[in-house]
């Protein structure tokens, strides 16, 4: 489908890692990554509802949002975000761009209430299926704008090398500050794709990891091309993803 315009578009995408440095005991483990939502009042409600209610029936192991959950303030969408409370499994975020943008209090205080965590420069360990899990994450790149520092080699530091490792952060040029550190596999957004053809080709020139999985030196990186649009509500040769990952 070349030309995608709207909301009523649910892009799950099957996609298997096969990571050389993950835990053998995490082989199996299921991930749903939404990205670039960009919700704003023009999002139905009923179109999110599904979501969840499709992503529920999948079964995964964990839901991770990497990035720009927002269009426009939280509290104007705050019905929107409360349809992720039906959520049936442990799900985290980071901010993106377009978050620090509208506004990350009152978005951490809605999603926490709706039971997704913010990750931003954080870690967590989890145990799924008696093995554990580590995630980190990073706030995005331009919360300097907003007096928001990165602490990022602090922050890695304090990464247990005997874990399996996923980085959560929406630009994927974060990739650049995994060296020296266990980070198995970093989930990413932001780009879009590129969203409409040709212009995904320029956006190539800017951004060097645009779409899929990319091997950057131990590190696997995936970005996501992303559930919603920014400008316009049109995609052209650049569909929307909702990946499904199978880590083995």
């Amino acid at each position: 489908m070349p030309l995608q315009v709207g909301w009523k578009h649910f892009g799950f995408d099957e996609v298997t890692l096969k990571s050389d440095t993950f835990c053998a005991s995490l082989s199996g483990l299921r991930i749903v990554q939404l990205s670039d939502l960009h919700l704003g009042k023009d999002v139905k409600v009923d179109y999110l509802s599904t979501l969840v209610e499709k992503i529920n029936k999948l079964k995964p192991d964990l839901l991770l949002f990497s990035g720009d959950i927002l269009q426009t303030s939280a509290l104007r969408v705050k019905e929107q975000l409360d349809c992720f409370k039906k959520l049936e499994i442990p799900s985290y975020y980071v901010s993106g761009n377009h978050d620090i943008f509208y506004g990350t209090k009152h978005l951490k205080s809605i999603m926490q209430d709706n039971g997704v965590i913010c990750l931003d420069n954080k870690i967590v360990e989890i145990d799924i299926k008696g093995s554990i899990l580590q995630l980190v994450g990073l706030s995005d790149r331009y919360g300097f704008i907003r007096g928001i520092k990165r602490p990022i080699k602090e922050l890695f530091s304090r990464l247990n090398p005997k874990l399996s490792t996923i980085l959560l952060t929406h630009q994927p040029k974060d990739i650049s500050h995994v060296n020296g550190f266990r980070i198995d596999i970093q989930l990413s957004g932001h780009t879009h794709g590129g969203q409409i053809y040709p212009f995904s080709i320029i956006v190539k020139y800017f951004q060097p990891y645009i779409s899929g999985l990319y091997r950057y030196e131990n590190t696997l990186l995936y970005v996501c091309r992303g559930v919603g649009y920014w400008g316009v509500n049109v995609r052209y040769k650049v569909s929307s993803e909702i990946p499904v990952f199978t880590i083995n």
